[in-house]
Parts: C-alpha cells; structure tokens; sequence
C-alpha cells in the first residue's frame, strides 16, 4: 500500500469501525458476557445509563469513512463482537480444562463456546479460518474430565452411573481396559478386591475394575458360565429364562472374571478413536466415584500380575510428610565414607507415579537422541527390532526435534539470561502402569495436558507425548521461578552423588503450580553440607524416616513422582515390614 500525504505532517487514519463506544459500555457488554448481566463485579447492582454522543459519534463515522475513501479498507468486527471474541480466546487459555466435576448435574463453569453463543457467534475452526483464535483441537469425550460444555459423544458414556456406583467407597481403584476388539480372554488377572478386606486391616479400601466391550465373546461366555442358582440369588430381577439382553445389561457391574469386575462398554469391539482408548488411561477421573483418591490404570498387556497390595504400597509411595534434618553417610572426593547433614525437605505429594524407561541412550539432556529413543519405545511396548517408525510417531517425534532446534537456538529469545534455559526432552518412562491422585488439582491440569497433548498426534506412544509435557512444564517452572542458567553442561558434583545416593530426590520432579502453594523443591535445589573432620567421630548419623503422611496445611508440595526399580525394592521391603508389624498389634 502507498499512499503520499499533501504536506509534511503524517498521515493518521481512524480504521476503527465508526461506531463510538465508551468504557463503561465495553465493561458492560463483557460483563453480560461472562455473567447475568445483573451484578457487577463489585457484587453491586450495575446502573448503566444509553447515552449517545453525537458530536463524538459523528466525528468517528466520518473519520471510518475517509480511511475507507483512501485505503480501500474498513473495519468489518464490531467491538462487541471482537471483546467476545477475545473474550473466549482468554477464558480458554486460562481455563483450557474445566474442574473434574463428578456428577452430571453438577454445574459446569463458561468455556468459549458459551460466550461465542451470548454474541450469537460462531465458532470457529483453523481448517476454514487461518485467522480463528482457538485450538485446533479443544472438544474432548463429554465422560473425560478434560471436557468442557463443547464435549462430544464417546463409548463411555452408558456406563459413568455404573462405573461411580461399582466404586463407591473405594479410595484406591485398580483397573484396566479391553476395548477396541472383539476380546475373547482377559490375559491380565489380579486378585478381586471390594473393599472389605482392607477394611478389616485398616488399609485404604481398593476395588478392582475391568472395562470390556458388551458385544464381545469374552462376555458372552462369561454369562453363559454364571449357574441359574447364583442369578436367583442376586435380586437383580432375573432369571435362568431371561433373554440375553436382558441378562447384558443386569449383569454389568455384578460379575466378576479374572478378580475383575466386569463393566459392559456398549459399541467397543470396533477399532476406537485415540480420544476414547487413551481417555480412561490418561484422564480417567469422571469414570470413578468421588470416593477415589487414587487410580492404578493397568494394561491389558502388562507382564506380571497385578495384586491390590501393589496398587496400595504404590499409593502409600504417592505421599511423604515433611523431611527433618538430617545426617547421612556418603563419598568424599577420595571415595572414603564421611557424613553429611541434609537440610529439612517440606512435604510432598505425587500427582502421577510411572516407572522410567530402562536402558536410555546416554546423552545430554538436551541432546537426547530422539529418534533412537522412539524406536526403542516401540520395541518397549511389543514392536520387533526390525519394525520401521510409524509415519504418525515419526511426524510427532520431528516435530519434538525441531520445537527443540528451534527453542535451544534462542533466535526467538530475549537475550535476558531468565528467558535462556533450555528446553530439555528427557523424561521416559514405562507407561504400562499409570498411578493417578484424584483430588489434586495439579494432577487434573497434568493429566488433561498430557491427554491433549496425545491424542493430537492419533499414536501409540504416549510416553512420547508425556517427555514432552514434561519438558515443556520444567522450562516453563525454571523461567517463571528464574532459576539460574545453566550455560553449559555441568559434570554431576561430588554433593549430587550424595544426594542420589542417600535420598529419592531425583525420582520427584516438581509441579509448579503459580496458585500460591510453597514453590516445589528440585533436587538440584538440596544443599549438603559437610561435617568437618573433626566431628566425623561423633554418633550422630540419623536417616530419619519421613512423616507418614503429608498434611495439607499449605506447605505441601506436588511432584510427579518417576520412581526407579531399586528404589521400589528398597521402599517394597520397608512397606512389608510395617505392614507386617501393624498386623501383629502393638507389643504387650
């Protein structure tokens, strides 16, 4: 565009719309929006007088059509129609997953789409609209807890009134999935739990659930074995004569195969969208009743036998209380064992626990070997040696590659030392099992970012998709708590070697939260400090165990917790002990 102005003063153009608003209207028209319209945000009755001022008005329409006699060009979006716009834009950024509401009839908050509608707006896509303001993929399963009011139809909807009322009273849920396939065998067995055995224990109840496709032969010859005698009994209004349809959908929930019970998916054996098989892996909350703290996804392949008493020794490693001081035995430069007093570690709760992938390639954490790790993750989760890289894992895994070229260049950042952290894609880990928290706020953001952050890609390998959240969340935590940067890779200090070597800090990566929570510790955050050689003599080498638990006063601290093999073993052998003693009573 040209365009030379008569003299030497600039051009200014009004390329506004012509149509004169004030703030207070604007205020107004965003109030409506996001409320009734009936109170201000003072709590106040809101009083706003219609006033047009003309001369004002007049000034601005002539001023729109001049810029549109000289540039060919005028605004075409009313300021009411791009606050709303911008409205909904900000309200999904802040808010891009509604709070995990349980039950149907609990109230949902606004979503974009709702204000949109109030405009009589439509919403739009980046298929048909480059300049659209949303995601390209924000309508989640109405039975994810990732939904909002903008949610579509998925399998699991026919079953979330059974599934809440099967787990009622459970704090712990151990369960697995079948679906997708005409399923004639659940290979994963376990040992089934209702609760009550805990109970008699003291030990928080678990329950034991497996979701199976209705039309499967696997349920057709599980109800064929149920004897006539056992269906008298359950009062659930059947008989031996009863139809089979009938039978479907009484039985769902009431029997149990393999120690699971089973809950009867309608409409599973066909091959499902990766909303629908990753939903209740990855964002299973709306599935269980509000009773459940904790849920142990399984899968269907997993090697070994899950037991309830896994699921409740892992649920006990999700929470430790606060960490005394303390003195602990460690190497010095010279490889001779000297003591070391470790400062005091605030509580700590794990929103997620997984195991880390075994065997990684060793390399910078930056410069970590995607594409040789990718493949090995195949390989982890049933892939032979000799199976190329899916064209939709590849696609994903380059553009890992180069979000993290493009990121660690720093050609798009501040040159303020705070802005210059890396981004670091390091985090594998063996997704065969998934321990969620439930309650934790922390967790639903986690979890729901880590679905989103999957099913976009339509692949098998969510360990991928979870490096990269993870690595995201890490930089965004070291930016926004300015943490020192690091310019150059670092060799690992004797004190860090004390403390991998003492202490499972390193198996706890922070969650930051910005809500007002204390700030996360990590683990290159612990100071030891040395004891001076002269007081190396003095008994004092105290590894204090933990609190039992972790209280909720403020100072907790959430982590994702990534814990090793060995430390399970170590952490199994203690649990066992104290389990054992509990059992026996205390000592006359």
């Amino acid at each position: 565009m040209q365009y030379r102005p008569v003299g030497d003063s600039p051009a200014i153009f009004n390329i506004g719309s012509g149509d004169m608003s004030t703030l207070s209207s604007l205020a107004e028209e965003i109030d409506q929006l996001s409320n009734d319209g009936s109170v201000d945000f003072n709590g106040k009755h809101a009083v706003v007088k219609s006033v047009i001022d003309v001369e004002q008005s007049s000034a601005a329409r002539s001023a729109s059509l001049d810029s549109k006699e000289y540039l060919g060009w005028s605004s075409k979006t009313s300021l009411q129609d791009g606050a709303a716009s911008t409205l909904a834009w900000h309200l999904d950024r802040a808010l891009p997953f509604f709070p995990p509401s349980a039950s149907d009839g609990e109230p949902r908050p606004l979503d974009g789409e709702d204000i949109l509608s109030r405009r009589g707006l439509a919403s739009c896509s980046h298929r048909d609209d480059p300049t659209c303001l949303r995601e390209a993929h924000t309508s989640y399963p109405c039975a994810s807890e990732c939904s909002t009011k903008t949610c579509v139809p998925s399998v699991f909807d026919g079953v979330l009134e059974l599934s809440r009322e099967v787990t009622e009273d459970c704090e712990t849920v151990l369960y697995t999935v079948s679906l997708g396939y005409d399923v004639k065998k659940l290979h994963l067995q376990t040992q089934y739990s209702d609760g009550q055995e805990q109970k008699k224990n003291n030990d928080p109840t678990l329950c034991t659930i497996a979701f199976v496709p209705t039309e499967s032969r696997l349920v057709e010859s599980v109800i064929a074995k149920v004897p006539a005698s056992a269906i008298e009994k359950m009062n659930l209004d059947l008989s031996e004569n009863s139809d089979y349809e009938t039978k479907l959908k009484k039985l769902s929930g009431h029997l149990v195969h393999q120690g699971w019970i089973l809950i009867f998916v309608d409409g599973a054996t066909q091959p499902l969208t990766a909303e629908d098989i990753f939903m209740p892996k990855l964002s299973p909350r709306r599935l269980f009743h509000p009773s459940v703290r904790r849920a142990m996804f399984v899968d269907e392949n997993f090697s070994s036998t899950p037991l309830p008493e896994d699921a409740l020794f892992l649920a006990s490693e999700m929470l430790r209380g606060k960490l005394k001081k303390r003195t602990v035995m460690g190497p010095n430069e010279r490889g001779k064992k000297v003591k070391y007093k470790l400062p005091e570690e605030p509580p700590r709760t794990a929103v997620l626990m997984v195991a880390p992938t075994r065997n990684l390639p060793k390399a910078d954490s930056h410069h970590m070997p995607l594409k040789e790790i990718t493949l090995h993750l195949i390989r982890e989760v049933g892939g032979s040696e000799d199976d190329p890289e899916p064209k939709e894992v590849r696609v994903q895994r380059e553009f890992y590659e180069k979000a993290r070229s493009l990121i660690n260049s720093f050609e798009l950042r501040s040159l303020d030392n705070v802005s210059r952290h890396r981004i670091e894609i390091k985090d594998f880990i063996r997704s065969r099992w998934v321990l969620h928290d439930l309650k934790e706020e922390e967790g639903h953001q986690l979890r729901c970012e880590w679905y989103r952050e999957h099913v976009r890609w339509n692949t098998h390998l969510d360990q991928l998709s979870f490096a990269y959240v993870m690595a995201r969340r890490e930089l965004t935590r070291k930016v926004i708590t300015e943490q020192p940067l690091q310019t150059e890779v670092e060799k690992v200090s004797l004190l860090q070697i004390v403390i991998d070597a003492t202490s499972d800090a390193k198996e706890w990566h922070p969650i930051f939260s910005g809500e007002g929570n204390t700030l996360p510790i990590h683990h290159s955050q612990i100071a030891p400090e040395v004891i001076p050689q002269n007081l190396q003599d003095q008994h004092e080498v105290t590894e204090v165990s933990p609190d039992s638990a972790a209280l909720d006063d403020g100072t907790n601290t959430f982590y994702v917790r990534i814990m090793s093999d060995e430390r399970m073993m170590e952490a199994r052998k203690a649990w066992i002990k104290a389990r054992k003693d509990k059992l026996k009573g205390p000592k006359m």
